[in-house]
């Protein structure tokens, strides 16, 4: 069995993630490297509209993990009621605006959010992730449209 374009693409989207994050210093490529694994697809249209979901779901998730980041934590038991008191508000949103591709991304997002705060403010957090799915999202589109048979070809 030989190895897929697609398999390629995917490897060459993360490890541009990688790359550009420690060219501009930013600390957590893993969130970028997600958004490039899930991205890329077997199509450029695919590939949109994967990345389209992703966003959405990242965009939604987030919203409401910053809502209720900002509620009072009085305890773990309140912290775990809001976890799932969000994730079924994150569904329901999803299903409201008719975006159930995006419901699974939009729960972790969520749970990312209301799990992984420790010592940074919830809206710096917020931007951070979005613009690191942002940065995997845009690589694994241009590498899914640019990089073909044609450019492997230059270098044999």
């Amino acid at each position: 069995m030989k190895i897929g374009m697609r398999n390629i693409k995917t490897s060459i989207s993360v490890v541009l993630c990688v790359i550009l994050f420690e060219l501009l210093n930013r600390e957590y490529p893993f969130y970028a490297c997600i958004a490039a694994v899930v991205t890329l697809q077997s199509s450029i249209s695919d590939s949109f509209k994967a990345g389209q979901n992703r966003l959405i779901g990242t965009a939604i998730g987030a919203t409401v993990g910053l809502i209720f980041s900002y509620l009072p934590q009085f305890n773990f038991w309140v912290h775990a009621v809001y976890i799932g008191l969000g994730i079924c508000m994150v569904i329901y949103l999803c299903n409201i605006f008719n975006k159930n591709d995006s419901i699974s991304i939009s729960c972790i997002v969520f749970s990312a959010i209301m799990t992984n705060l420790k010592g940074v403010p919830s809206y710096i957090y917020v931007i951070n992730r979005t613009v690191d799915t942002c940065i995997g999202i845009i690589i694994s589109i241009l590498v899914n449209k640019y990089f073909n048979f044609k450019f492997f070809n230059k270098f044999k």
